[in-house]
């Protein structure tokens, strides 16, 4: 425990010595996988689907703010889709431009959260946006979520008509609007999730010990029994060992998230009281867990100092000896001294 504590205080202070450097690295990376992920789902268009053009939209958006880089996103997978179907890519534009505008109404500084959940599904690491949420998020942000649920069903969608299509029509696009709005599993997704943002949040909001690990577990055991009891009955099928591994991995790495934003000493909790002229106050104070981490420092001393030779010693041949007369008179003080 130690030894990850002092991994955490320096990972802190490096990230506060070069907070701008880390953050356009976040914002490059974030920007480079939503491009690899669109180019792995939907990777139609041959001019977009290269590497030069991911590194360079990546680039771009390093120093753009999150907004623009959903606009980006969007329109991207648009002309994905435009390269195969005309109709289909109408369809894409009308369902991102309805997340979009939601997102823009309810939420504008969540637009990673919509970013987030068709990554983490490439990663198939879906199950930790909505624990992750519980922990760091406000309930208000299942709405992002949501969109970023629809928006990836949306492309599942359109890729499985693409598939079996063999013409570009109307036909096309009343299709996919219609797999789209009748995707019993896009919507019970959506309810699993939200019910497992809403229970880790309303568990991080009590005051026992070990509440945010207690959380963390919670939701992944909601979260495997929801998604088994609302398979059986609309026949969805669910690999039952993949959805264990997958949710266990999924609440270690929200630990992981809560161990580096928070971590709380329950050995050493106090219950202060105290009043003022209208209330009586109850308080219990769990201190934050911190280590200081030693600096190494290196001490350098010049020769010259030590007495002129290279490795301290006396002083070379070519340095002229000391009078004689100064020898002596600093021979006479040492034995007044004595």
């Amino acid at each position: 425990m130690t030894h990850l504590l002092e991994i955490r205080e320096r990972l802190i202070r490096f990230y506060q010595n070069h907070a701008r450097i880390v953050n356009a690295v976040f914002r490059f990376l974030l920007s480079f996988l939503t491009f690899f992920s669109i180019n792995q789902l939907i990777g139609y268009n041959p001019a977009l689907n290269s590497w030069y053009v991911v590194l360079a939209f990546s680039v771009v958006d390093t120093v753009l703010p999150i907004s623009v880089l959903l606009f980006l996103a969007a329109a991207y997978i648009v002309f994905h889709v435009y390269y195969v179907s005309v109709s289909l890519a109408l369809v894409t534009l009308l369902v991102l431009l309805t997340a979009y505008l939601v997102y823009l109404r309810f939420l504008p500084e969540h637009g990673y959260v919509i970013l987030a959940v068709p990554i983490m599904y490439g990663l198939r690491l879906p199950y930790l946006v909505p624990i992750l949420l519980g922990l760091i998020g406000a309930p208000v942000a299942v709405i992002p979520m949501s969109c970023g649920v629809v928006c990836y069903y949306a492309l599942k969608c359109i890729t499985t008509v693409i598939g079996t299509a063999t013409e570009d029509s109307m036909v096309l696009f009343n299709q996919t609007f219609q797999m789209i709005f009748t995707n019993q599993e896009m919507y019970l997704t959506i309810a699993v999730f939200a019910i497992v943002m809403v229970v880790v949040n309303m568990i991080c909001s009590q005051e026992f010990h070990y509440v945010y690990e207690t959380a963390i577990v919670v939701g992944v055991i909601v979260n495997i029994l929801l998604i088994l009891a609302v398979s059986f009955p609309f026949n969805i099928e669910v690999h039952v060992l993949a959805l264990m591994i997958e949710s266990v991995v999924c609440g270690v790495l929200a630990w992981i998230v809560q161990f580096f934003q928070l971590v709380l000493n329950y050995t050493a909790v106090e219950y202060l009281q105290f009043e003022d002229d209208e209330y009586y106050y109850y308080v219990k104070a769990v201190p934050k867990m911190n280590i200081a981490v030693g600096e190494k420092r290196v001490k350098r001393f010049n020769a010259h100092l030590l007495g002129g030779g290279r490795f301290g010693g006396s002083a070379g041949k070519d340095e002229p000896e000391p009078p004689a007369k100064e020898m002596s008179q600093t021979k006479d003080s040492a034995e007044q001294e004595i």
